[in-house]
C-alpha cells in the first residue's frame, strides 16, 4: 500500500510540474519599465523624404515603455522625449484575439486585435482613412510581435507597417530599467 501512495504522489507531483510548466511557457510577462535601447534597435527610412540637414535621426531621445499586464489584459504607456518637449501615450487592450474598433481623427477607423501565446504577444491594427472629396479610402495595417528574453531583461517588438507606400519595417529593443 506505502508503495502505490508513493507512485500516486509522484504522479501527482510530476502532472503539477508538467501543467505549471504549460501555464507558465503558454504566459510570457512583459510587465515592467523598459527603455529604448537605440544602439540593438533599427528604425525605417522615411521614404525618399530627406531629413533636414542635421536632423538625420527623426526618432525621439528618449523613448520608455510602461507595461502593466495582468494575465491577458494590457496597459502600455510609452513616453517619448525630444530636447525639452515630451509626449505621453497609453493603450489598453486584451490579447484574446477578439477585435476591437475604435473611431479616430478625421473620420478614421481602426480595427485591432491581440493574441497571446507561446513566448510572445502579436498585436495587429488596420487603420482606414476616407478619402479627400470622396475619393477611394486609404488604409495603413501594422502588426507587432512582441518577445522576452529568457532572462528577461530584454524586450524585442518587431513590426511590419503596411501602407499605400508599400511596406516598412522596424525593430525596437528595450532593456529593463
Amino acid at each position: 500500500m506505502t508503495h502505490v501512495k508513493r507512485t500516486i504522489g509522484l504522479v501527482t507531483a510530476v502532472l503539477v510540474l508538467a501543467v505549471t510548466g504549460l501555464a507558465a511557457q503558454a504566459q510570457p510577462q512583459f510587465g515592467g519599465a523598459w527603455t529604448l535601447d537605440r544602439s540593438q534597435s533599427q528604425f525605417p527610412a522615411h521614404g525618399g523624404n530627406k531629413a533636414p540637414s542635421g536632423a538625420q535621426n527623426q526618432t525621439p531621445s528618449l523613448v520608455k515603455l510602461l507595461v502593466e499586464q495582468n494575465g491577458t489584459n494590457f496597459k502600455v504607456t510609452r513616453s517619448m522625449a525630444r530636447d525639452d518637449r515630451e509626449r505621453t501615450y497609453t493603450q489598453s487592450f486584451v490579447a484574446d484575439g477578439s477585435e476591437n474598433t475604435r473611431q479616430g481623427h478625421h473620420g478614421s477607423t481602426t480595427v485591432s486585435k491581440a493574441t497571446l501565446g507561446g513566448d510572445r504577444l502579436v498585436t495587429q491594427s488596420t487603420t482606414t482613412m476616407p478619402g479627400k472629396d470622396g475619393g477611394d479610402a486609404k488604409s495603413f495595417s501594422r502588426e507587432s510581435t512582441w518577445t522576452v528574453s529568457p532572462d528577461g531583461r530584454t524586450l524585442t517588438i518587431n513590426t511590419v507597417m503596411h501602407g499605400p507606400r508599400g511596406d516598412r519595417t522596424m525593430k525596437t529593443v528595450y532593456l529593463k530599467s
